[in-house]
């Protein structure tokens, strides 16, 4: 589990080492609350960094759900 830093602004991207020493992020909205996390850890901070940039840029992607919902 992350320990988030005071003086945050949301929303934003958290990026952090796990208890196993792998990164993983954390965005959380507007009110300060998780939203969603990464479902994966990362090697490397770089390798975290471009799945949070894949994340941002996937605002306009079409959103689908099941026929007669």
């Amino acid at each position: 589990m992350s320990v988030r830093p005071n003086g945050l602004k949301y929303p934003c991207y958290w990026m952090y080492k796990d208890n196993q020493s792998l990164w993983r992020w954390v965005y959380y909205g507007d009110n300060g609350e998780e939203i969603a996390v990464s479902s994966e850890s990362y090697t490397s901070k770089q390798n975290c960094l471009k799945s949070v940039n894949i994340m941002k840029s996937s605002g306009s992607s079409t959103t689908y759900e099941p026929p007669n919902s």
